[in-house]
């Protein structure tokens, strides 16, 4: 049964670090990723809601009902955190049905082969965990999870160390599960490529903070600080330290008059022909390397390394280290950073 989840003013200490105040919707189905640095808060808030760790201020209300004085065996939420926690003397199967066992539930042989089939784990029922990959291993945490019918799965960190194709398998088991389970979940992440394919909404914590609360468009188009930046891909990032030195006209002073409050940012310029009223920059190439999307070229202008690229297709002759190459940079792609808000 999927439920509607909300955190109003969620507020929590840990040693002497505070979180918060949180404040978070999820309607059945819905999906909010959590981003933010080591230290941010991204699993404290994932504890708290979980019932690890005790409120300081605020609310946890399921379909309107306050859940958070409630233990974490009565929030009806399945939590999956970093390491997984499979039980390494249980075998898949029996870890899937743990959940059920301790709550003497009725159907569970059936229910686990359901579990088994949908996660692709039948083959693997009578392995143990030691015997199975870093994906699989993912799969079977999602799969016990799922047992116990929770109505709010929290998930840390789900990619964390897997392989390329693990990673896309993984991923459409997550559709998969949005779409036929409609359970809501919260995901701490740093990748993007998860957290744009299964995310409605995103959350960037910094120091407990909340420093951003937006849509993946939103979070595309003006995302908060440096990290929410590079997270989002925008390759060249620089604080106001960086460009604090440069006399009028140089790029420092450039970027510096489209600073905000923590820097800029801004997506790597094409070389090649430029449109009329760009302003042109030259540099000295410090590095070259061809990529998925083309080739990637490290430029160091006014003691400023900027990245570059060349899109497909590439005609030689390419840049090579200690060629010296122009580029412009369109006012309008300069990114101010520290100026967005929750």
């Amino acid at each position: 049964m999927s439920h509607e989840w909300v955190v109003q003013g969620l507020e929590a200490d840990l040693d002497h670090f505070h979180l918060g105040p949180v404040d978070l919707t999820l309607a059945p189905g819905n999906a909010v990723a959590v981003l933010g640095a080591s230290g941010a808060g991204k699993t404290t808030l994932l504890r708290t809601l979980a019932g690890f760790l005790r409120l300081r201020r605020g609310q946890i209300l399921r379909d309107g009902v306050d859940i958070s004085g409630w233990l974490p065996e009565e929030r009806n939420l399945g939590y999956v955190p970093q390491g997984l926690g499979l039980f390494p003397h249980r075998t898949v199967a029996r870890n899937i049905r743990y959940p059920m066992e301790i709550r003497d539930r009725a159907g569970a042989e059936e229910r686990t082969k359901e579990l088994l089939e949908q996660f692709r784990l039948t083959p693997l029922a009578n392995r143990y965990p030691s015997r199975l990959s870093g994906g699989e291993q993912q799969r079977v945490a999602l799969a016990r999870a799922l047992a116990a019918d929770p109505g709010l799965i929290v998930w840390d960190e789900p990619w964390q160390g897997l392989d390329v194709l693990a990673r896309y398998e993984l991923g459409l088991v997550l559709h998969e599960l949005r779409q036929a389970e409609r359970v809501p979940m919260v995901v701490v992440t740093h990748d993007p490529t998860l957290a744009f394919s299964i995310a409605d909404s995103f959350l960037v914590l910094r120091t407990g903070q909340v420093r951003e609360q937006c849509d993946a468009a939103t979070l595309l188009r003006a995302p908060a600080d440096p990290f929410a930046a590079r997270f989002v891909g925008f390759e060249n990032v620089f604080d106001p330290e960086a460009l604090a030195k440069g006399p009028p006209g140089s790029l420092r002073a450039f970027l510096r008059e489209r600073s905000g409050s923590e820097g800029v940012a801004f997506a790597s310029p094409s070389l090649g022909p430029l449109p009329v009223g760009i302003v042109q920059w030259q540099g000295t190439v410090r590095s070259a390397r061809p990529n998925p999307h083309g080739f990637t070229v490290e430029v160091l202008v006014d003691g400023l390394v900027i990245s570059v690229r060349i899109p497909p297709p590439m005609a030689p002759p390419l840049p090579v280290l200690g060629d010296t190459v122009r580029f412009g940079i369109e006012p309008a792609t300069v990114q101010p950073l520290g100026t967005s808000f929750t």
